[in-house]
């Protein structure tokens, strides 16, 4: 079977290869999150049997224990446009693709759900803006295509293959900060054995009926996955504007969340200028207090570990055991519908932590153990 997929980037890519200053579409990048959302889909086909996905993803994709894959990639990469899209470490990330200085600085919305790829705020002391890249990346609008070719392989998983191409391009994305909303890939044309197999939707009513014929199929299973993937608890939530730029869109969205999530310095938010909702109080509370007394976890960690409050110690929350992080269950991917931005919000429960010897997770609050919530708490 020979596959002919093109995907158009909407937002910016945060993506190398050995030199961190140099982005690029990648191809075992793309492999990679291709895998992941394949794993996703498979564990309502494959009625979450570990060992039956593991097999058939092994099989197909490649594995030490049953050889080469049985997926064959080549990109058909567009060199000269990738080097027109550049921006360096130390630029400043604009709005439109204009010279450093001249355009848009990304507001504190998309700068606060790009953390740790660029500088959130001006610092005076380190020298730097708000906005400034600590890490190279591509700029949107960028198209790519990769041919695959599939030998030896059985129906369920050519489907489950296709499908995977389709959740890349309608609710994922690749590199850095993905599921922040950065590196949204948007499917442009899906051909199998040259039919085409994709309509773009036009609108986002086009779009929700999209996601929820595409997907549905895969959300019968009630058991929580041991991993993030598709099942009975998914919801997607589909947001629009009137601002014809994805990144104001993705600001937008970083901005609730905030307003959600955030106590704010003084009560204040988005450089004084908003009062903070002051939600999750318990958990303000909770880390004021010494690390001994706390009894308990906050809120928030439902949205990922680490969840820090400072760069102390004693004010990082984590996972205890030899786990270093948990990924956030939620999903933001920036669609384009015609000539206007669509956020497409995903959330993909699954067990927030795995067992420890048989015994039910703990999380280190400041150093503190303390027991994980029952799953239907967080």
């Amino acid at each position: 079977m020979n596959i002919e997929v093109t995907y158009r980037l909407s937002t910016p890519l945060f993506c190398s290869g050995a030199d961190p200053d140099q982005p690029e579409f990648r191809l075992p990048s793309f492999k990679g999150v291709l895998r992941y959302w394949w794993r996703g889909l498979a564990w309502s086909r494959y009625g979450g049997n570990l060992q039956a996905i593991k097999q058939a993803e092994d099989t197909l994709f490649g594995g030490a224990n049953v050889g080469q894959s049985r997926v064959s990639m080549m990109l058909l990469s567009q060199i000269e446009a990738e080097r027109q899209s550049l921006r360096k470490v130390k630029e400043v990330l604009t709005i439109r693709r204009q010279a450093i200085g001249n355009g848009t600085v990304v507001g504190e919305g998309a700068r606060y759900l790009g953390y740790g790829v660029m500088e959130a705020f001006e610092s005076r002391k380190k020298g730097t803006q708000a906005g400034q890249l600590t890490r190279a990346c591509l700029l949107a609008p960028l198209d790519f295509t990769i041919q695959l070719r599939v030998r030896n392989s059985r129906e369920t998983d050519l489907n489950l293959l296709e499908d995977a191409l389709i959740a890349l391009g309608t609710i994922g994305g690749i590199g850095a900060k993905s599921r922040k909303g950065y590196g949204s890939l948007v499917l442009q044309s899906l051909r199998i054995d040259k039919q085409e197999r994709w309509t773009a939707p036009q609108s986002i009513d086009d779009m929700s009926q999209a996601v929820r014929r595409q997907f549905s199929k895969y959300c019968n299973k009630s058991a929580l996955p041991e991993f993030t993937a598709f099942s009975s608890g998914v919801r997607h939530v589909l947001l629009s504007s009137n601002e014809n730029e994805a990144l104001k869109l993705l600001d937008l969205v970083g901005r609730e969340l905030v307003r959600y999530r955030s106590w704010g310095r003084g009560g204040k938010l988005f450089s004084n200028q908003e009062e903070s909702e002051k939600n999750f109080k318990d958990d303000h509370d909770l880390m004021k207090q010494p690390a001994r007394n706390r009894k308990n976890h906050p809120h928030r960690i439902a949205f990922g570990l680490p969840h820090n409050y400072g760069s102390k110690r004693w004010e990082e929350v984590s996972p205890w055991d030899n786990l270093d992080r948990r990924a956030s269950p939620l999903f933001i991917h920036i669609h384009e519908c015609g000539d206007k931005p669509v956020a497409v919000l995903s959330f993909l429960p699954a067990q927030f932590l795995p067992q420890s010897n048989g015994k039910s997770p703990c999380i280190s609050v400041g150093g503190q153990k303390v027991a994980q919530k029952p799953e239907d708490e967080l």
